[in-house]
Formats: structure tokens, C-alpha cells, sequence
């Protein structure tokens, strides 16, 4: 994992975790090239989805989290300012959030998902499973017409597509026991981006009961998922 700094002078901390299938240059570059101005931006070159780690391959969200924590608490004291998620980010940030060494003033959670696997005691069944989804993204990487019209918007530039068999399968394979943990909003002052072009907003909605965590919520017009950062580049998965 590697880390890409910009704008060190200013004393704002804002650290982006991009999402699955992509990389932070894709998912944030030019937004990065308006913004370094305003804040000292760290945005993390996630394993899997490193060009400049081509061998290094994801374990779990959970694994990412630790090591984005480490990083956070050896480099910065523990403290950043603001904190944006975008996708599989998102779930990366809420482990970051429950990390008691962590402080994060501003929390954006850029496309929170809340598809949940299903957890089968059969470790058989997991990896099974965990293979045909792996198929699955490779070949929805081929016919990017129906992933695009899934998603609510064309992403296919912002795919990496040089990402290995062994990450996806990787992530896949340790979703299966994974609970998202809502609690982890009530943590800092934060928010949720979602488009109104996404599949499951309407579920999100009625599963994240906002009495309960604590969180503004916002739904962009006319945007797919992810791609809140499209005003200067466009995010993804």
C-alpha cells in the first residue's frame, strides 16, 4: 500500500480511500489537481488497485483498514481533518472510524452499499461463491454496457483493469462474513452522498435508520454511483 500526498503546506487533512475496480488517480486525480490548494490530501493507493504494486494483491476491507490506520496514527497522531469513502472506500472508512486510536472530524461516505453476503458455514460454499462473482466482474469488465446501465453511469474509463483475479477473489471471499458497522457514523460529524441513479438508494434508505446514526444525507440529481467527485473527475465503484 502506498500513500500520495498533495498540498503538505496546507493544515487541512483530507484523506480520500477510493473503491473496488479502480485507483485513486481514476477515482480522484482531478479533483485532487483543484483541491490540493485548500487541503494536504492523502490519498491512499489501495493493495490490488496499485499500478506501481502490480504484485501486491487485497486481502479484506478489514486488512486495508488496519494497515490505512497504522499509516494515520505513525504519520498524523491519529487526527485527520475529513475523511471520503467512495464504494468498498466507504467500508474501508467505517473500520477507520472504529479504530480508538482514530479521530476524524468529517466523515463522507461516497456510495455506501449495504448488500450484505450471505455468511454460509460451509467454508466450500464461500469460496464457490466467491468465484462466480469473481467471473462475474471479469466479465462484466468485457460487456461494460450492462454494467454501466447496473451502475446509473458510464465508468468503463475509470476501470482498472489491470486488477488480479487473486484481489477480487480475495474481497469476495471475505465479504461473505462481513456486517457493515453503522455505528461507526455516529464517530465523527458525517455524511452520506448517494445518486439518485443508484439500484439500491431506496434500500439504503430504509436500512440505515438515521435516528438511530447519527449522519446528513444527501442524493445527487442525475448522477450513477460514485460519482459525487465528478464535478472535477469522475469516481467509481
Amino acid at each position: 500500500m502506498k500513500y500520495y500526498e498533495f498540498g503538505k503546506e496546507n493544515p487541512v487533512t483530507l484523506l480520500l480511500l477510493h473503491g473496488v475496480d479502480t485507483t485513486w488517480e481514476l477515482s480522484f486525480r482531478r479533483f485532487i489537481d483543484v483541491a490540493r490548494s485548500k487541503y494536504h490530501i492523502i490519498a491512499v493507493a489501495e493493495d490490488g488497485f496499485n499500478p506501481d504494486e502490480p504484485d501486491v494483491d487485497a486481502v479484506s476491507v478489514i486488512t486495508e483498514a488496519k494497515k490505512v490506520s497504522n499509516y494515520i496514527v505513525d504519520n498524523f497522531d491519529g487526527k485527520i481533518d475529513i475523511m471520503l469513502g467512495e464504494s468498498l472506500g466507504c467500508m474501508i472508512m467505517t473500520e477507520i472510524l472504529l479504530d480508538k486510536r482514530i479521530t476524524v472530524h468529517t466523515a463522507i461516505a461516497d456510495g455506501f452499499t449495504i448488500l450484505e453476503y450471505p455468511n454460509f458455514k460451509l467454508d466450500l460454499s464461500k469460496r464457490i461463491l466467491a468465484s462466480v462473482l469473481t467471473s462475474v466482474e471479469f466479465f462484466a469488465f468485457r460487456h461494460m454496457g450492462l454494467f454501466n446501465r447496473i451502475l446509473g453511469e458510464d465508468i468503463d474509463s475509470m476501470l482498472y483493469k489491470s486488477v488480479s483475479k487473486k484481489t477480487l477473489y480475495n474481497l469476495e471471499y471475505s465479504m461473505m462474513p462481513y456486517r457493515y458497522k453503522y455505528e461507526a457514523f455516529n464517530l465523527s460529524d458525517s455524511y452520506m452522498w448517494h445518486g439518485e441513479k443508484e439500484p439500491g438508494l431506496k434500500h439504503v434508505l430504509r436500512k440505515v435508520d438515521p435516528s438511530k446514526y447519527h449522519f446528513a444525507h444527501k442524493v445527487f440529481l442525475n448522477r450513477g454511483h460514485g460519482s459525487r467527485m465528478s464535478v472535477y473527475g469522475r469516481g467509481t465503484a
